[in-house]
Order: C-alpha cells, then structure tokens, then sequence
C-alpha cells in the first residue's frame, strides 16, 4: 500500500511521478494479489492528507498491469514481471 503526502490533486501527480517506479511496483504487486484473491477492486494508495482511496476496478487491471510492465522491469524487479505477464495473458484470453 503506497501512502501520499499531497495536499491537492496536482501534487498527487507530481508525487507520483517522483515515485514512478515505487507506485508501479505496488500497484503491480497489489493487482496481482488481487486477482489470487479473486478481488473486484483493489486499494493501491491512500491520499492521507484528502481521507482519499486510490483504487483499481477489476476491469482496469489488465490496463494497469500493461502500463506498469516496463517501470517494473526499470526497478529489476524480474520475478515481478514474470507473475505481470503471466497475469496480462490470462486476462486476455
């Protein structure tokens, strides 16, 4: 679970991209736990400062999954990226 500090939605963005490769890798690893789990939806991050929920809808997980593949594998997270793609070719068939 990623925890941000912003105060506004600019600063989220602007946050985000400072922890580009941090956010992926949670958000990866997140989704992923997800779809084990069966889960519908899935809480990423928490926006402390606005009491707000960053969540992924199933429908959205493939998406994530593709977008995020190439920060994951910046961060060398290797075996991450296996279970990724492992996970993208399910959800397309």
């Amino acid at each position: 679970m990623l925890y941000f500090e912003a105060t506004n939605i600019e600063e989220l963005e602007e946050e985000a991209r400072k922890r580009a490769h941090e956010v992926s890798v949670s958000t990866t690893r997140s989704i992923i736990e997800a779809l084990e789990k069966g889960a519908d939806k899935v809480v990423v991050g928490v926006l402390k400062t606005m009491d707000l929920d960053l969540s992924v809808e199933k429908s959205g997980y493939l998406d994530s999954l593709e977008t995020n593949l190439v920060r994951v594998e910046e961060a060398e997270e290797f075996e991450l990226c296996k279970e990724s793609i492992k996970w993208i070719k399910k959800l397309r068939e």
